[in-house]
């Protein structure tokens, strides 16, 4: 493949596969492969035959088995069609899963519909038989809704495409790091770029198999518990700050450190946790913080924990350097993060919410309380979200089409409809790669008001620019 080409943005839908109503499988651009989100679907009749249970037969297979091979089958199709292999080139995972909740007011409490999702043993079977590579990093989330109301798994990804010289590599933990339980690496290293994992506040031991229990029991590292007995901590205070520690151990361990993170996701169970979070976000990253999708009301994967994050880093030894991006007249930053961080070839944007300069969600861009079917706020959200996406694109000299994947979450995926007018308009032609999802928990969004937020990454090759 020439220089040109992997640097020229490029749409990439395999003829075998359906086509997405409205977006691309995937996007290749400067080198980089971005996958929307894939489902055992035929986008026209639901989950697809193989991926159904038999009626008849329900004890013959296993929630995930079949759909998840359909879509490994599928991500392995897109991969090839794109130049890259599935068992060599994938950098970042995102498993989306369909989870159970409790009530509102347990969910608020911090309390989980345990166990919240099917076992994902099948999957970790056919991800280590159809990957196999570990040297990947994960992230697995539960969440309310996936487009295809049946469905219980929706992934999606970024590879890198091969270069002669540029070698992907995993690392190893320090022992005293807690080491994942399935196969995936917590920092893996190709080029200049370090991806560290999803991480909360595990050592994946918790209180199996002990007889002394520090609170409720879970799967929670001691050193990030909060005695329970007494009005004076904070869970989520302590669950960040260890998470933070860990994830610092593991880029020391690839050669780099915080400072040089570009891009983070953070998913937090509540929006009450985001203040507690914000605190210690703000100790680790006082200036110059990297942007950040910081997405509410998700159900975790590991029992007892209320945040997870993950991470793309600069290596310690690259000389691309990074450049924050505030919009001086825009929506409220999401928080103690800029809009947007450029570095490299890209753009990666903190959550897009359609925010006023206070940040609020405008009355104009809600539903009406009263008159709730005479206002169409995805649609009105959605064309301000892109607004704001416009003028990003444009300080990194790049422009909506050059926009290469998008993760929307939703407060309902009711409004998917309506958001995908206004992204048809605003992508006509060779659309992003698209991952949608529906959060749960009652309000689940970080603003009140609010039906969506987007994080996106654009193809921006405008030189590496100095703050």
């Amino acid at each position: 493949m020439s220089e040109q080409s992997r640097s020229a943005r490029r749409v990439v839908n395999p003829p075998s596969m359906p086509a997405p109503p409205g977006w691309s499988h995937a996007v290749a651009a400067g080198g980089w492969l971005f996958g929307g989100g894939l489902m055992a679907t035929d986008y026209r009749d639901g989950l697809r035959a193989e991926a159904r249970t038999d009626p008849d037969r329900p004890w013959a297979s296993e929630p995930l088995d079949a759909e998840s091979r359909l879509i490994l089958d599928d991500l392995g199709a897109v991969l090839a069609a794109a130049g890259c292999d599935r068992r060599r080139d994938l950098v970042r995972v995102w498993q989306w899963l369909r989870a159970r909740y409790p009530d509102d007011a347990a969910y608020a409490a911090g309390q989980a519909a345990w166990p919240a999702f099917p076992s994902g043993t099948p999957y970790a079977r056919n991800l280590g038989a159809m990957v196999g590579d570990p040297q990947r990093s994960s992230t697995g989330i539960g969440v309310r809704q996936l487009p295809v109301p049946e469905a219980l798994l929706s992934v999606d990804f970024i590879a890198v495409e091969p270069r002669p010289g540029v070698e992907k590599r995993g690392f190893a933990m320090p022992d005293d790091v807690p080491q994942p339980k399935i196969g995936y690496s917590p920092a893996t290293r190709i080029g200049d770029w370090v991806f560290l994992a999803g991480f909360g506040a595990t050592d994946f031991k918790g209180d199996w198999m002990a007889t002394a229990h520090m609170g409720p029991r879970g799967m929670i590292a001691p050193e990030a518990r909060v005695n329970p007995y007494i009005w004076l901590g904070s869970e989520i205070e302590a669950q960040t700050d260890y998470t933070l520690r860990m994830m610092a151990r593991m880029a020391e361990a690839a050669g780099t450190s915080l400072d040089r993170c570009v891009k983070a996701d953070v998913t937090v169970r509540h929006p009450s946790d985001v203040a507690g979070m914000e605190r210690i976000w703000r100790r680790y990253f006082p200036d110059d913080p990297p942007a950040r999708n910081l997405v509410t009301g998700a159900e975790l994967v590991i029992k007892g924990t209320r945040v997870e994050i993950a991470m793309l880093l600069l290596a310690g030894d690259s000389a691309l350097s990074r450049r924050g991006i505030t919009l001086a007249d825009g929506p409220a930053p999401p928080g103690h993060a800029p809009h947007a961080v450029h570095a490299g070839d890209f753009l990666f944007t903190s959550g897009l919410l359609a925010l006023d300069a206070t940040g609020k969600v405008p009355a104009g861009w809600r539903a009406g309380a009263d008159v709730p079917h005479f206002r169409s706020p995805a649609r009105d959200q959605a064309t301000a979200i892109l607004d704001t996406l416009s003028r990003l694109c444009a300080e990194a000299g790049a422009s909506l089409a050059d926009v290469c994947k998008v993760q929307a979450f939703l407060d309902d995926l009711a409004h998917l409809p309506e958001m995908l007018g206004a992204w048809r308009e605003a992508f006509p032609h060779e659309p992003p790669a698209l991952s949608a999802v529906a959060m749960g928990g009652g309000d689940p969004l970080i603003a009140p008001g609010a039906v969506m937020q987007w994080d996106a990454i654009v193809h921006a090759p405008a030189g590496d620019k100095t703050a």
